[in-house]
């Protein structure tokens, strides 16, 4: 045991005990959540709001939430529970929603040791009762309520590192605003009860008026950077159960649609394989053909029809062999046109992309969202159908699709271990320039140049190959020109089915669009840069030069 905490068994007159933690003032978090012993949990539930200010017509509906939906979310989701821990409020309906339903989740309250009381400690006018329901507390040096806040969100932090967390405001004051701020400063999701008063219903208010801010710079940055989700008192329990268990387990709408990203864009890339490795055979088997007759035609013996051991009449037979190759090639070519799934599957690949990141920047038609129009979740599950849909009518569905592994990395192409993107973060308009703007124009730019030098080594290659077919035919060679010919007709063969011409044009264009929308971005007033309609037009404009090269 740390010497700079200490541990105490409460009794409370309700028979259940529960462990109490008196960490030193320079108490590491390990060192309080050691004694603390916490179960194994899945997921982390933080509860902030109203103590002694809620309205008394509003508890019954309450206690409802926090006994039906809240409790059995969090015994569903195996979740530690964190609040203020003390016999009021919503702390007082977290307890005895556990304990009604027998929920044998972590309920962990955090307040200041010199404003509760308990079995056995020190009672006073000023102190407050601690939940008897609770299943463990870290009372903190402190004489003043906020003094545990640090505590609050440390212990939070340190549970929520492999395991995802929601806050739930219900009601709350001056208090729970400074909690609502830390919530939204550490990216956690938060779910407001509109309809429960205090500062709830603040919130629900100054959201429903954006894009204008409030004057309050707290309640601005909770509106302008919260990750809030509402649920209305009104509405059914089943409903506040069903959103918690979707913020806990994540954006299951975004998940859906990445999966089904990486199953084209996996499948994409076979078939534009399988279409590269076609195209490359049915050419290097013709030049490969050609040469053996010059071969043929120049160095064998009159008669070889007869003499099995002779290397030219297995010659002659290869040639007879190479047509008929080429001829099942070609026409495997034709009838699978793995050239024509790649291009389908591509197509859908990135549109689904696109529509990703317009849902992650919550712009176009998926921002200014109200209770009369569908949720931004609705909006990407029907686009991601209707794109999914049309692909299944073109040639991509000739092919099954393999699913892809996401032990790979999922979704694919991000870098969240590196403090890059992790595919699910709401995106700020800087944020998004970074990880889709940048992105994009750096892989052109490689792209760009690349392709450039492979089209002019094979340019120089043709006109090579037709210099060395001028020298053959000056010194009377004139039988090779056919080799010659046919590999120079192989290197603009390679060079029109990879369509590098048009790639290098297209890839131009795409560099200096992006590169426009960019100094267009830049060029813009701060005030400007925070105007939704200068943010649609930014993710929009850079969709569009996206799919214009596509």
């Amino acid at each position: 045991m740390p010497q700079d905490v200490r541990t105490e068994s409460i009794l409370f007159p309700n028979n259940k005990r529960a462990t109490a933690v008196f960490p030193a003032t320079d108490a590491s978090t390990a060192d309080i959540l050691a004694p603390l012993n916490v179960r194994p949990h899945k997921t982390v539930i933080l509860i902030i709001g109203g103590a002694n200010n809620i309205d008394e017509k509003l508890a019954p509906r309450l206690i409802q939430l926090f006994g039906r939906g809240i409790a059995r979310a969090a015994a569903n989701a195996n979740a530690v529970i964190i609040d203020g821990g003390t016999k009021s409020g919503v702390m007082a309906m977290m307890g005895q929603g556990v304990a009604d339903r027998g929920c044998k989740c972590s309920l962990i309250g955090v307040a200041p040791k010199a404003l509760v009381s308990y079995p056995g400690s020190a009672v006073s006018a000023t102190t407050v009762d601690l939940d008897p329901n609770h299943s463990h507390f870290v009372l903190v040096e402190g004489n003043a309520w906020g003094s545990e806040l640090a505590t609050i969100f440390e212990l939070a932090s340190a549970l929520t590192i492999d395991a995802p967390g929601v806050a739930i405001l219900a009601s709350g004051g001056a208090h729970a605003r400074d909690e609502a701020i830390q919530v939204v400063r550490r990216n956690l999701p938060l779910i407001v009860i509109e309809g429960s008063g205090g500062l709830a219903d603040e919130i629900a208010a100054a959201w429903k008026a954006r894009p204008l801010l409030p004057d309050d710079p707290a309640m601005a940055e909770i509106i302008a950077d919260g990750r809030i989700e509402f649920h209305l008192l009104s509405n059914s329990i089943e409903g506040a159960e069903r959103l918690i268990l979707r913020e806990l387990r994540g954006d299951n709408v975004l998940y859906q649609a990445w999966e089904t990203f990486a199953d084209y864009d996996l499948n994409a890339m076979l078939q534009q394989k399988k279409f590269d490795r076609m195209q490359a055979t049915i050419l290097a088997l013709g030049v490969f053909a050609t040469t053996l007759a010059v071969v043929k035609q120049v160095f064998a013996p009159p008669d070889t029809s007869v003499n099995y051991s002779s290397p030219w009449w297995w010659l002659r037979h290869l040639l007879i062999i190479l047509p008929i190759i080429l001829t099942v090639l070609i026409t495997a070519a034709n009838r699978f046109k793995h050239g024509n799934q790649w291009l389908f599957l591509r197509a859908g690949a990135e549109a689904i992309k696109r529509e990703i990141y317009r849902y992650r920047t919550r712009t176009t038609y998926y921002g200014g969202w109200s209770p009369d129009q569908p949720s931004p979740e609705q909006q990407l599950s029907r686009k991601v159908q209707d794109i999914t849909q049309a692909a299944m009518e073109t040639e991509a569905n000739l092919s099954i699709l393999e699913p892809y592994d996401k032990t790979k990395g999922f979704p694919p192409y991000t870098e969240a271990g590196s403090e890059g993107d992790d595919g699910f973060s709401k995106l700020t308009p800087d944020r998004y320039i970074e990880v889709r703007l940048e992105d994009q124009l750096n892989y052109f730019n490689r792209a760009a140049t690349r392709i450039g030098r492979r089209l002019r080594g094979l340019q120089w290659a043709i006109w090579i190959i037709g210099a060395v077919a001028t020298y053959l035919a000056y010194f009377g060679q004139q039988i090779w020109i056919a080799v010659t010919t046919s590999i120079a007709a192989a290197l603009t063969s390679f060079l029109g089915y990879k369509l590098s011409e048009d790639k290098l044009m297209k890839f131009n264009q795409a560099r200096t669009g992006l590169t426009n929308v960019r100094s267009w971005w830049n060029a813009l007033s701060p005030d400007d840069q925070a105007d939704q309609e200068n943010v649609n037009t930014l993710v929009e404009h850079t969709e569009q030069v996206l799919k214009s090269e596509l």
